[in-house]
């Protein structure tokens, strides 16, 4: 007994020792507050409030609440339906939070539905936006997949095998999700991707996806346009599909624009890259079949197009004679279209009475020169051909180079948008044919581009791959090249007959190397020089002079050899008897009259 009484001493009674532990545990607890407290108040470590507050908003913008952190989740449980019915108030606050929203995103104040593309709820913080907010899901394209793949050198567009196809880039069901008011998306920025970051695919597919948001469940203003804002920490947006036009403006690395959906559609409807051709040019029944552009879905209430051909020259009267039969040969092939030509200072009044005589209308320009080309070079002035975007009387333009001879009506290419070209090497295209929308910012940007961007062959071709990099391909045949690099029986053989098929069965002829006018009539010269005769047809060389004969004397009047032109073909037959070449057409007589001229 006594044993037991003293067990009982040494015990606390049941409630007192409860009553103890709690007094400890809200003593530690209250101080354990106040020092957090305190540490969230001092100026160093205020950002830890504020990654609270994101976290919070984060978790308001979601449907799932299990999604949201744990401490989170808790705070919702405790406010329940507090946290709905402040959630105008809680915007507030990330308004004031933010304290730098751009004045280019007033018109986005007011409680919109936003459609998350690639981005998070807390990413808008700094737009200073309230509203609903729905994240547009969609797999990541696997990094397996590299811009090669989408922009191929080679595709079978002749349907010789089974037919080019493209592979798929995952988008949004957009079945999933109701009208949103703002389309909102972040681009990826990959600064490794092998092409480049402007050639990452994932890049691309959030494009993509961000298009197919804004035209498909956009809510459209009175002039049938969306809304979206872009983020992007490495360079603008693809002009290709976010044009410069429809820029509200820009703040850091935020864009905003007012996207035509008409256009935004015409372009969504085409290949995902140029592994496929864009549109095809010939109907069911072969290449005699010419597609109907009219088949083509037409947007509703848009106005008629204005559109012209335009070549360019600049430096020289190189290229004068190639202009003349160029237009020619556009007339010839049935166009009635306007016909444009940029010349700059060296085109004298007598070659311009000849251009105007082909049916050109001349336009004078300044010209552009390439600041990465040296003096006295063929390069030195070739960015003229951005004047070609200050045609803004012209909704589009097909630009032909103007070595190039038509043979068949390309009116067709019209139907295609910007930027609209034949595969060239690699993932590039060739800008010798090519469909361009003018306008004077995209003119600007390349301008503005032009001592940072760096070409591939130092030349606009490479500038503007670099500029364009979301191309649509159109078949080799309508920018056909006059070459031979494979130098295989089969290749010349099939290449010559093409050349000479009459009807035509290519839409034009771009001859490489030396040119048709800068040879006598009688023959292709570049089989008199080893390094050209890669680029030798006589098939090509006949099919060119045939539209010089039937052109008027003063069309001809700028198509003369020049004295020292002369001198150098006499050597170089020279060369060629010497070296023995089996073709022989070092032997041809020459009858050309211009050699006596």
């Amino acid at each position: 007994m006594g044993v037991g009484t003293a067990g009982e001493a040494v015990k606390s009674p049941p409630g007192r020792a409860a009553s103890v532990i709690v007094k400890l545990n809200a003593a530690f607890l209250a101080f354990f507050l106040f020092a957090y407290m305190a540490l969230l108040l001092h100026p160093k470590y205020s950002y830890l409030l504020d990654r609270g507050a994101t976290s919070l908003v984060r978790c308001t913008f979601r449907d799932d609440a299990t999604s949201c952190p744990p401490s989170t989740q808790l705070s919702r449980k405790l406010v329940g339906g507090a946290v709905a019915a402040n959630k105008a108030a809680a915007a507030a606050e990330r308004i004031v939070n933010a304290g730098r929203a751009p004045a280019m995103f007033d018109d986005l104040r007011g409680r919109l539905r936003m459609g998350l593309v690639n981005i998070g709820a807390d990413e808008l913080l700094a737009l200073g936006v309230e509203g609903e907010a729905v994240r547009v899901e969609f797999e990541r394209v696997s990094d397996v997949f590299q811009w090669s793949d989408l922009f191929p050198e080679w595709i079978d567009e002749e349907e010789d095998d089974e037919g080019p196809s493209c592979p798929e880039l995952p988008m949004p069901d957009l079945s999933l999700y109701h009208d949103v008011d703002v389309v909102v998306a972040s681009l990826p920025c990959n600064r490794t991707a092998p092409g480049g970051w402007n050639r990452d695919v994932f890049r691309l597919q959030v494009h993509l996806a961000a298009a197919r948001v804004a035209a498909r469940r956009g809510r459209r203003d009175a002039g049938g346009a969306v809304r979206v804002v872009l983020r992007s920490e490495c360079g603008e947006p693809m002009m290709d599909l976010f044009r410069c036009d429809e820029e509200v403006g820009r703040e850091g690395e935020w864009w905003m624009y007012r996207v035509d959906v008409n256009r935004l559609e015409e372009k969504l409807r085409l290949p995902v890259g140029s592994c496929n051709l864009a549109l095809p040019l010939w109907g069911s029944g072969g290449i005699h079949d010419v597609f109907n552009v009219s088949e083509l879905p037409a947007s509703p209430g848009v106005r008629p197009r204005r559109e012209a051909y335009a070549t360019v020259l600049h430096s020289s009267d190189t290229y004068l004679c190639g202009a003349i039969v160029l237009a020619q040969s556009i007339r010839r092939a049935g166009s009635t279209r306007d016909l444009v030509l940029l010349h700059d200072h060296t085109v004298s009044k007598p070659a311009l009475r000849a251009l105007s005589a082909a049916g050109w209308t001349p336009r004078k320009i300044k010209r552009i020169r390439n600041p990465r080309a040296a003096r006295g070079t063929y390069n030195e002035y070739n960015y003229s051909k951005f004047r070609l975007w200050q045609l803004a009387d012209y909704d589009r333009v097909v630009f032909v180079d103007a070595d190039i001879l038509v043979l068949r009506n390309l009116d067709a290419l019209f139907a295609f948008p910007q930027l609209a070209a034949v595969g060239n090497d690699g993932s590039l295209f060739n800008s010798g044919v090519m469909v361009i929308e003018p306008s004077a910012c995209t003119f600007d940007a390349l301008i503005r581009k032009r001592r940072t961007v760096r070409s591939y062959n130092g030349g606009d071709q490479g500038f503007l791959n670099e500029v364009f990099v979301w191309w649509h391909r159109l078949p080799r045949r309508v920018n056909y090249l006059k070459n031979f690099w494979a130098n295989t029986t089969g290749e010349r053989a099939l290449k010559e007959r093409l050349f000479g098929a009459d009807p035509a069965e290519v839409w034009s002829i771009h001859y490489l190397g030396m040119k048709p006018w800068t040879c006598y009539r009688d023959y292709d010269c570049n089989w008199n020089v080893a390094d050209q005769r890669v680029y030798a047809s006589d098939e090509a060389h006949r099919r060119w002079w045939q539209v010089y004969d039937q052109m008027g004397e003063v069309m001809r009047g700028p198509c003369g050899l020049s004295e020292r032109r002369k001198v150098e073909i006499a050597w170089d037959r020279h060369v060629a008897e010497e070296t023995g070449f089996a073709d022989q057409h070092w032997k041809i007589n020459i009858t050309d009259p211009r050699k006596w001229d």
